[in-house]
């Protein structure tokens, strides 16, 4: 009897916090983002991007933008680019001097609670290099200007080593968008990088012989 009262009960908390998970408003996502960048704001002074649509969002980002490099004065060994598809599917483009290029992930992205969210493609079944969660930014000098910062990973890392220079840390954390992507060109281009780049078998665990 009370051990059926327990999974009871248990079963019970389970539903309740699935629910609750799943049933959060719109209005708690943004109070979210808010916050998120009020943390961002006390370190730097930048602003939301304003006009968020899928066409002014959509591009190619990169961690290694010609800026930082410049103000880095040291060539990057390894990056990586996030490709935003009009269409709301994505990449995640991995690159070093050592292996070859690799999509290390790809999915569908959306603009929501003020955040850009990214979620993977069913057959990436490997810990995907993306955060989940975006911040979209930019600098008020820089006003045709949009990054994007990670939320989970690349924020928290931004406010510990920010210091004396706030704009340098966040274009090191930040992808930066470099150029468009016109639903035009979009076809042709996911093509080419999936030729040079679609490689599962070196992100999925090794079976056992």
């Amino acid at each position: 009897m009370l051990r059926t009262l327990a999974l009871v009960c248990l079963s019970t908390l389970v539903v309740c916090c699935v629910v609750q998970s799943q049933s959060r408003s719109p209005s708690s996502r943004s109070r979210d983002s808010e916050a998120s960048f009020s943390r961002m704001h006390d370190k730097i002074d930048v602003e939301r991007i304003g006009d968020r649509t899928p066409n002014s969002v959509a591009g190619h980002y990169s961690s290694a933008p010609e800026e930082l490099t410049k103000k880095r004065a040291v060539v990057p060994l390894s990056g990586s680019d996030l490709y935003l598809f009009p269409d709301g599917s994505y990449f995640y483009y991995f690159w070093s001097d050592i292996p070859p290029p690799t999509i290390q992930d790809k999915g569908h992205w959306v603009l929501s609670g003020g955040e850009l969210k990214l979620t993977s493609d069913p057959d990436v079944s490997w810990k995907p290099g993306a955060e989940r969660g975006y911040l979209l930014v930019r600098r008020r000098s820089h006003p045709q200007e949009i990054l994007a910062v990670g939320v989970d990973d690349d924020l928290p890392y931004f406010e510990q080593n920010a210091k004396d220079d706030p704009e340098l840390m966040l274009l090191m954390v930040s992808k930066t968008r470099i150029t468009g992507i016109s639903p035009k060109e979009s076809a042709g281009l996911k093509d080419k990088l999936m030729r040079e780049g679609w490689r599962p078998d070196f992100y999925a665990p090794k079976k056992a012989r």
